[in-house]
């Protein structure tokens, strides 16, 4: 049996103290199950906030890491919980469940290849050396580095944001009658210091509140209620080391801080049937923005995928609406989670005219508060629901026996929609925004009709 580590040097592993001290709590038997460990690895499941326990395994040898949960970290918190407990003797030797096993053998094929492209193991092994691999040619990491680019990242964001909270206090201070409002301008210098300070999401966000000034007679609400969710993402962005990590990933995600594709197709995989509900194409500063949202038939997962196009240029490749399909999903990191990348190994698509499971009007805000209430700074959910068009008060919406939503402005697929409901309930997918649904997807009308918008409009 491979020697076990000390504890001490476990915790050296962690990537921060607030990671260490999270995995010191999680260390304790009651929390974890199906625990075990041989000379090459340790696995065990770690009961989380979530329905499905969270995967862990660790070859020994690199050593290398998998879990299941959305962290960004390496290792995650999961992951020095286990060998906290192997270190301290509460892991059995037992066999592999196949989690462990599948894993485990694709890191030592992949280290028996790497080695074979370095030359002969064998003869290495009798020349008294160990054998080559891939990884003796790559650029080592430098952590210390790593650390310092991160802290001043940080702290650069957050004068960004500490700048942006008092122009909003400005701004509220001031009214929003101030006719300075009306000037792009205005808002462009706003958007270009936050993309100095790298945070490019919110600067997008901020360009876009632009667009909304004096679009309506009520785009004083909606500006000022938008200020109101970018001042709790300033005051989030200045303290994620205390928030809860999940937490912390959402608020980076939505400032504007890049994960890389390698780092999210590293993590666990979900495999399930995949429904495409809709997808819609948004022009956003001369880029064509494609969301595509998926939903898993099994876990009940949303998904989004994203994709981009310079203008003018043609998108592709992307499921089609009305469609199905198997795959594995890797998702972003997040409280919510709704990004993801398909992994490498997805089933051929096939027809899918009912799609997914339609809620009632009262279940999608229940499904949709929940969301919010875990970041408030959404600015859009998917939904599928069962319910009829219709014009109330001058303005079209969506509605049951359980309530009723407003259909967000006049889309382009609003007629489609109205023609393939002929006046009754029918389920549509949409994208919930602030100022309502946004059709996508009449499913089952006989077959699934696409309505999402295309171009410019969002």
């Amino acid at each position: 049996m491979t020697e076990r580590w000390r504890p001490d040097h476990v915790e050296a592993m962690a990537p921060d103290a607030a990671a260490a001290r999270a995995a010191r709590q999680l260390a304790v038997p009651r929390r974890w199950h199906g625990t075990g460990a041989d000379d090459e690895g340790v696995w065990g499941e770690c009961r989380g906030s979530g329905s499905e326990a969270y995967q862990v395994v660790v070859e020994l040898a690199t050593p290398a890491f998998r879990c299941s949960c959305p962290s960004r970290k390496l290792p995650c918190k999961h992951t020095v919980a286990l060998l906290l407990l192997w270190a301290h003797g509460h892991v059995p030797t037992t066999g592999r469940p196949p989690f462990a096993t599948t894993w485990l053998a694709a890191r030592a094929q992949k280290a028996t290849a790497a080695a074979a492209r370095q030359g002969d193991p064998v003869d290495a092994a009798v020349a008294g050396e160990a054998p080559r691999t891939a990884a003796h040619d790559r650029p080592v990491r430098d952590p210390e580095r790593s650390e310092r680019t991160t802290i001043e990242r940080s702290r650069r964001t957050a004068a960004g944001l500490a700048e942006l909270d008092r122009w909003i206090t400005d701004r509220v201070r001031t009214g929003l009658t101030d006719p300075a409002l009306a000037q792009y301008t205005t808002w462009e210098q706003v958007a270009a210091r936050l993309v100095d300070a790298q945070a490019p999401a919110l600067a997008n966000r901020i360009r876009r509140l632009a667009g909304a000034v004096g679009t309506t007679a009520s785009w004083h609400e909606h500006v000022l209620a938008e200020l109101g969710v970018v001042h709790a993402l300033c005051r989030a962005g200045a303290r994620t080391g205390e928030l809860p990590e999940a937490l912390g990933d959402g608020v980076r995600t939505a400032v504007g801080w890049q994960v890389r594709q390698a780092d999210v197709l590293a993590g666990a995989a979900v495999r399930d049937r995949w429904h495409v509900a809709g997808r819609s194409d948004v022009l956003e500063d001369r880029i064509v923005v494609r969301r595509t949202w998926l939903r898993g038939t099994r876990t009940r997962r949303w998904v989004l995928l994203l994709s981009f196009a310079a203008y003018g240029q043609s998108l592709g490749g992307e499921p089609v609406p009305g469609t199905a399909f198997t795959a594995d999903v890797h998702q972003y990191p997040g409280a919510v989670a709704l990004r993801g990348l398909l992994g490498p190994d997805q089933g051929d698509p096939h027809d899918d005219p009912v799609g997914p499971p339609a809620s009632s009007v009262a279940g999608v805000c229940h499904e949709v508060g929940l969301a919010l209430a875990q970041e408030p700074w959404l600015e859009r959910h998917p939904c599928t629901v069962l319910a009829a068009p219709t014009l109330h008060q001058g303005r079209w919406v969506l509605t049951d026996a359980t309530g009723t939503l407003p259909v967000a402005g006049a889309p382009d697929g609003l007629p489609t929609l109205v023609a393939c409901s002929g006046g009754r309930p029918v389920a549509v997918s949409c994208e919930w925004t602030a100022q309502g649904l946004v059709p996508l997807t009449v499913h089952g009308a006989p077959e699934a009709v696409d309505v999402g918008p295309r171009g410019g409009w969002s």
